[in-house]
């Protein structure tokens, strides 16, 4: 099995050219209990869906579900992964976060460029509710900038967020706002309808469902979180 993955701390990444990861190591656990091989390539995640669309790769992860993408990717049940959005602010600031976007009007926001945050935060930028954004190209940046006050609140994956900081070393730099601004990344392995793999797709699920139920889930997670 050919799999694809994209540069995504705590989720996916290489350390001293190996594969590591929350995703990486549940999908290295669940092949290992199917004992079916797999191969982990790093690319940048347009890629990645390229291949899996021409038959190329058999399956990328983490992959949000979009109806769009079913041309040419099978879904499985389980989810791999998923993460809440998050507000985070330097850890001697007094604003204060109580689910109502609109009260954070006045202050800037830094994002990651590209990135999808959820329906609400989302909502807030077109309908002009926040105003001033400023743009990095990586969650890491995004705190680096946070913390050296380039602006007021960074926006993000509450987990990519916390593992960014810890780090960069500025894990007691910055705090999280609660509540979550959004539900956020819900993300799977998704499998190439080119390689008809539906037999194994119900084989995985299976899997995923019995690492849930006996603590692998759980445990896998904890080895990269505070949770």
């Amino acid at each position: 099995m050919q799999l694809v993955t994209a540069s995504l701390p705590p989720f996916s990444f290489e350390e001293d050219g190996v594969p590591r990861g929350i995703a990486v190591d549940l999908v290295k656990e669940a092949f290992g209990r199917l004992k079916v091989p797999i191969s982990i390539t790093f690319l940048p995640m347009t890629r990645a869906q390229t291949m899996m669309a021409s038959g190329a790769a058999d399956g990328v992860f983490p992959l949000a579900y979009k109806e769009e993408r079913l041309s040419y990717v099978s879904y499985p049940r389980e989810k791999l992964v998923e993460d809440a959005i998050s507000f985070f602010v330097r850890q001697d600031s007094d604003i204060r976060y109580d689910g109502d976007i609109t009260r954070l009007a006045q202050y800037t926001f830094g994002v990651e460029r590209g990135a999808v945050y959820g329906p609400n935060f989302t909502q807030a930028l077109l309908s002009g509710q926040i105003k001033r954004t400023d743009e990095a190209a990586t969650q890491a940046q995004n705190v680096a900038k946070l913390v050296g006050r380039r602006f007021d609140i960074a926006v993000g994956p509450r987990l990519v967020m916390q593992y960014s900081a810890e780090v960069s070393g500025h894990g007691n730099a910055v705090k999280e706002l609660k509540p979550a601004v959004d539900l956020g990344l819900v993300a799977f392995l998704g499998f190439s309808r080119l390689k008809g793999h539906s037999n194994l797709i119900v084989r995985y699920d299976k899997v995923m469902q019995e690492m849930r139920k006996d603590g692998t889930y759980d445990r896998i997670l904890r080895n990269y979180t505070r949770r």
